[in-house]
């Protein structure tokens, strides 16, 4: 199987069997061929199947230990050539797993069918263990599921690739049909197969749009769907992350489990990790968000920004400015062009969102000095946050007055008058800093700190107006515009020499895309649609975006890994 585009573990894939191809996330011709341990009636050979699953013993979910080793004791005595699919019994006793692997393995098979699907999915945490262990060990086995339609995005999403239809047909037979509601409503007359379809196409181009997750959290059909997305999201962030693509477009927060998706999880350690306030820092303001995006263009924000240059004059060129909201907790301002998102403001904030916020805001603040202000022109649960941050960090934040909104003319003279109790001076240098600044800290976000240095140092020079492009001697480093990036193979190799970082090691001189099987190393913080850089012998050959998580690029044999875009 070749992935070619990734939504969390989920992907659209091109599987090839013998001179068949197709899609997945697909509806899979399984053929159960007898087991010669429990039958006296098993064929001799596969059959005319997609997928001819390899004898075994079925074992229940259930199973004690020493049947499950008698078991793996006789599967290793089975002949299993002619067969391209391996029956995995999905065990509570999952110390057992790694046995079952060792015969993937040894066999390569090219698709896994798990077993007891249907009452793992009332077993939220061995369903999703089992599915990140299998897809992680794996990556170009397809996973086969047999269970109901309306768990299939939810399914694909954590990483099953197709589904068997067999069972569908006893809803034909008890006279019930699917519907989206299932299974609270069900709809008169057979309909199990044309419903699979549809759901398998619903699905399909929900992953070419990226936005199986929307769809995922509205198929909340039943208690174990809610259940299994919020143990993934809670005790498996870090494998729905990895294979998430770097965000591009607007992401809408749609319901409570929207506060838990990947792209929250990877904006705070970024705020965390990759965030470095500009050295210049004299004065820290804390702002509430805006519903317009980004935040600079919004009629609150402007009222801000001309109370501040009101007190402030030069000194603006001083002042460092953090926004809060929810739930990305806190934007620094160079880096609200990339905090595109969109959430329904009610007021009311829960647990969920104040906690993270504040716990988000005070390993934010402690970048700062000591003897740095910080002001906070905030209302409402924005307060309870900062006061929060105040409280884990022994930091003091003032805060000006708030009446009637923090737009009101009352509001807004308080805090020119609060900022006009500090003398603050900018040079010419401090705003040709700060335009730099502005640039480096989306760098710095792509590929670490350090990087916005790497492609643009005190020396380098800024060209343009509107796309702007970014030299060193000369030499073009990348291209900068509303927070969009593109590096140049130059620029790559100064980021590759400063940082070791978003590199994929090949030992071949590069012609065209860069194939799975052809990747030596890979850095391990890559994502899909990333910007990395080819390396080979130490020098960057050529940049180009990444189709696999760079964990995967290595395990992966088949399918391209990154789509070369520009050569040294």
């Amino acid at each position: 199987m070749e992935v070619i585009r990734h939504e969390g573990p989920g992907r659209l894939g091109l599987v090839r069997t013998g001179e068949r191809s197709f899609k997945t996330p697909a509806l899979a011709g399984v053929d159960f061929t007898l087991s010669p341990f429990n039958s006296f009636f098993h064929p001799q050979g596969p059959g005319e199947y997609d997928f001819n699953l390899a004898p075994a013993i079925p074992l229940g979910f259930y199973t004690p230990d020493e049947v499950i080793e008698k078991a793996l004791g006789r599967l290793w005595s089975v002949n299993y050539e002619g067969f391209n699919a391996f029956y995995l019994p999905a065990l509570r006793r999952t110390s057992y797993l790694g046995e079952f692997f060792k015969i993937i393995e040894r066999y390569s098979f090219d698709a896994v069918y798990l077993g007891n699907s249907k009452i793992l999915v009332r077993e939220y945490r061995y369903f999703v263990k089992i599915i990140r262990e299998l897809r992680e060990r794996f990556p170009n086995v397809m996973i086969i599921a047999d269970l109901e339609p309306f768990f299939y995005p939810l399914a694909v999403y954590l990483g099953v690739d197709a589904f068997d239809t067999r069972s569908l047909k006893l809803y034909d037979f008890e006279g019930k049909g699917f519907t989206g509601y299932s299974p609270f409503l069900w709809k008169e007359g057979p309909n199990s197969m044309d419903f699979a379809e549809e759901t398998v196409f619903l699905v399909r181009k929900a992953l070419k749009e990226g936005k199986l997750r929307y769809l995922v959290e509205n198929f909340f059909s039943t208690q174990y769907h809610a259940g299994i997305l919020r143990i993934a999201d809670l005790e498996h962030p870090n494998y729905l992350e990895k294979y998430t693509p770097i965000q591009r477009e607007t992401v809408y927060f749609i319901s409570d489990a929207s506060i838990r998706r990947p792209e929250v999880r990877r904006w705070h350690s970024r705020v965390a990790e990759r965030f470095v306030p500009p050295k210049n820092t004299e004065l820290v303001l804390l702002f509430p968000c805006s519903a317009k995006k980004p935040y600079s263009f919004s009629r609150s924000h402007t009222l801000y920004r001309r109370a501040v240059k009101e007190a402030l004059g030069s000194g603006i060129a001083k002042v460092h400015e953090l926004i809060l909201t929810s739930p990305f907790g806190v934007v620094p301002r160079e880096w609200e062009w990339l905090a595109k998102y969109d959430i329904v403001v009610t007021g009311h904030w829960n647990e969920e969102e104040i906690k993270p916020a504040a716990e988000l805001l005070a390993k934010t603040l402690e970048k700062y000095p000591k003897d740095v202000p910080i002001i906070a022109h905030l209302d409402e649960a924005y307060v309870e946050i900062a006061k929060m941050a105040a409280e884990m960090t022994g930091r003091e934040i003032i805060f000006t007055r708030v009446e009637n909104g923090t737009t009101s003319k009352e509001s807004l003279r308080s805090l020119t008058e609060t900022l006009g109790e500090f003398e603050l001076e900018g040079t010419k240098e401090d705003r040709t800093y700060r335009y730099f600044e502005g640039i480096r800290k989306v760098f710095d976000f792509y590929f670490g700190v350090g990087a916005g240095e790497a492609v643009l140092p005190d020396g380098g020079n800024v060209k343009g107006s509107k796309m702007l492009r970014l030299f060193i001697d000369n030499q073009q480093t990348g291209t900068f515009k509303d927070g969009v990036i593109s590096v140049t193979p130059y620029g790559m190799q100064r980021i590759y020499d400063a940082l070791e970082a978003y590199w994929v090691k090949v030992d071949f001189e590069l012609r065209g895309d860069v194939f799975a099987v052809g990747v030596d190393e890979a850095d391990p913080a890559i994502r899909p649609d990333d910007i990395v850089g080819i390396v080979r012998d130490g020098k960057v050959t050529g940049v180009g975006k990444a189709v696999l998580a760079g964990e995967e690029m290595v395990r992966a044999r088949k399918g391209v890994a990154v789509k070369v875009r520009k050569r040294a």
